[in-house]
């Protein structure tokens, strides 16, 4: 008989906040630590312009001053009555630049009880590409961070670590609107001057850039306008050269009051977004990048994945956020690992969507949320699994691939695919669709016959062999084997072209 079912509770995740006193913005994000999985569920931001006028001052905003630390002052009330006990501060560059961000340093500590960590540009540099690459592991090229203040490069995938050295530029717009009112060719010029001395650039010359900063995310949510871009999540969302060079355009065409009409992310940076296009601009110049990707990863998720312990780093940050998102209980994170096992026949004999490493990756992610509409009503599962999926809290992933584990959750409630959704349709060919299905299939195929039970689900043998797609089992749970697990057999071996075998 099959052993018991694992007790279905599991260790408290941790929570943990992260204070970042920037020169424009002053922002707490507030994380569920799940293992390597880092899900924000409080995310406020406050413009202070701690940076204005410093280069003409040396010193911070005196409104700013008063700004921010109002805002730490609510901060500090919301983790107290949220009960969010580990909490990591740092200031970036306007406080490490003024003759007075020690000073304001110690007087937040002393008026709200939060401490700041002043870092350094290239510390700064380094932990945003750790954050980067903590949402996409895989990620080969250079990460920029652009601030108020400073503007922070560094290579990514290369080095032993997988960071290389960083550098850091006063071209925050912040920075370039100090010299006067925008013109274009004059930013252009004063970035040049800088990043043509740039080594990090230098060593580029071709491949990805990854973007980091609120400014650049701003313009990614223009590009997504601009094309009628089928999904709205900015994280991994990819433009290609020609694409940022046409946001950089529009935007360099635009009144401060067009950019405020045109959209909500535009419109609380009408003021800064013209400089942050053009260094945008003469960045993908320097560098001869073929691609942005935008990353919603950056210095606050490195400073909290540099003190994940080893031993959660070995999951890969895909299947742990699918986890921590489609398997908040044991029992739950248990049948997917077992399901991924499972299926993994089936994988191997479908189709190809993207390549066999990434689509083993999407499929574990998929097998961790197979229960995700265990409480949903039957006749709403398969209309809100798409999109549900479609916009979780994933990590290391692109646009198309987050396309396909929609779809492969969808398909584990419904045949009929979500011809009506313009990501499926937009972003998926003929056969990522048709592996999708397969994948889909596979899920309803594992859960039903085992009730969604690790234990259960061990009992049972998937086989490819020959022409034939074979589900068996021991003599004793053959009673298992009911007219259901013939009909939730049959079309994932109609999807592989193979004759279905139950027995």
């Amino acid at each position: 008989m099959a052993s018991r079912q694992p007790p279905d509770t599991l260790a408290p995740v941790r929570e943990a906040a992260v204070l970042d006193v920037g020169s424009n913005s002053v922002r707490l994000v507030a994380y569920r630590v799940d293992g390597r999985a880092l899900t924000p569920f409080l995310n406020e931001k406050v413009m202070a312009g701690l940076g204005r006028n410093l280069r003409t001052s040396g010193k911070l905003s005196p409104e700013g001053v008063e700004t921010a630390i109002t805002a730490m002052r609510r901060f500090r009330t919301l983790l107290d009555a949220l009960g969010v006990p580990d909490v990591e501060g740092v200031a970036t560059a306007a406080v490490r630049d003024a003759a007075d961000g020690a000073a304001f340093v110690a007087r937040a500590q002393r008026e709200t009880g939060l401490k700041l960590r002043i870092i350094s540009g290239a510390e700064e540099a380094r932990l945003s590409a750790v954050g980067v690459l903590t949402g996409a592991p895989e990620a080969r090229g250079v990460v920029g961070d652009l601030g108020g203040s400073s503007l922070e490069l560094v290579e990514v995938g290369r080095a032993r670590s997988g960071v290389g050295a960083g550098e850091t530029h006063a071209l925050g717009p912040l920075s370039l609107m100090s010299a006067g009112p925008f013109d274009a060719d004059r930013v252009a010029a004063a970035a040049d001057a800088v990043l043509g001395r740039s080594g990090v650039l230098a060593g580029a010359q071709g491949g990805d850039f990854y973007a980091v900063g609120g400014a650049w995310r701003a313009l990614g949510r223009i590009d997504i306008a601009l094309r009628a871009h089928p999904i709205g999540v900015l994280h991994h969302h990819e433009m290609t050269r020609a694409d940022a060079l046409r946001v950089v355009e529009f935007v360099r065409k635009q009144s401060k009051k067009s950019l405020e009409r045109f959209e909500e992310a535009a419109a609380k940076r009408a003021e800064t977004l013209p400089y942050a296009a053009v260094v945008l601009e003469r960045v993908l110049r320097w560098g001869n990048f073929e691609r942005v990707v935008l990353s919603s990863y950056g210095l606050r998720e490195g400073v909290l994945a540099e003190r994940l312990p080893e031993t959660v780093l070995t999951t890969h940050p895909l299947v742990a956020a699918a986890e921590a998102f489609g398997a908040p209980r044991l029992r739950a994170r248990a049948f997917g690992q077992t399901l991924e096992t499972w299926i993994a026949p089936v994988r191997a004999a479908g189709p190809i969507a993207f390549s066999k490493e990434r689509d083993a990756l999407v499929w574990a992610a998929a097998c961790r949320m197979a229960d995700l509409g265990a409480a949903l009503h039957p006749d709403q599962r398969s209309e809100i699994m798409f999109d549900l999926v479609l916009r979780a809290p994933l990590a290391a992933l692109n646009h198309a691939e987050r396309a396909f584990l929609a779809a492969a959750v969808h398909h584990r409630y419904t045949k009929s695919p979500p011809d009506d959704a313009p990501a499926f349709v937009k972003l998926l060919d003929e056969s990522q669709r048709r592996a999708a299905a397969l994948c889909g299939a596979s899920l309803r195929l594992g859960a039903d016959i085992s009730g969604r039970s690790q234990a259960l689900l061990s009992e049972f043998t998937l086989r490819v062999t020959g022409d034939a797609l074979t589900l068996g089992t021991r003599k004793d749970m053959a009673h298992l084997l009911t007219d259901q697990a013939q009909k939730r057999l049959d079309p994932v071996a109609a999807l592989l072209g193979l004759t279905a075998r139950a027995g």
